[in-house]
């Protein structure tokens, strides 16, 4: 008895985590009135890389940043090789200095669709660097992009 009810537990866990699988995957950054997102594609090893293109938009134009947010999820997992040069070049179209910058001067935010969902995860900023914010990470039904786009813009 006790064994069938851990083999249940366990394909339960298998099951909900090929859901929360991610997909694909961009990141936000927002800074005043300014947001500049780029796409993220896993490397050879899983990793998921930061890579261009990169776009900006103002915190005003809702109805360009849906689009952004769009065309930056069609290049999330494109397949192209993805590496530490690929990234690097996302720094210098965003005109930053180094990924250290980019966390203290911008509100960073991890938008990943798995299977049925979209996954908002604020990072936040330390003196060891920037990392997710579970507590405030919120989950929403992948059809539901306006309250999406709503907490973007609040965050």
């Amino acid at each position: 008895m006790i064994i069938s009810v851990i083999a249940y537990y366990i394909k339960v866990l298998c099951i909900n985590k090929r859901n929360m699988e991610i997909k694909k995957q961009i990141t936000i950054c927002k800074k005043n009135s300014d947001i500049m997102i780029y796409p993220e594609s896993k490397n050879e090893i899983g990793l998921w890389i930061a890579h261009p293109p990169c776009y900006m938009a103002s915190v005003s134009d809702v109805s360009k940043i849906e689009t952004i947010i769009s065309a930056a999820l069609q290049h999330s997992n494109s397949g192209i090789p993805v590496n530490a040069e690929t990234a690097k070049s996302v720094l210098k179209d965003m005109r930053i200095k180094n990924w250290n910058s980019l966390y203290k001067s911008y509100k960073i935010i991890s938008y990943s669709v798995a299977e049925k969902k979209i996954i908002i995860t604020p990072f936040v900023y330390t003196n060891k660097g920037g990392f997710p914010d579970s507590k405030a990470k919120k989950t929403f039904d992948i059809d539901d992009c306006n309250n999406v786009i709503g907490l973007l813009l609040r965050l």
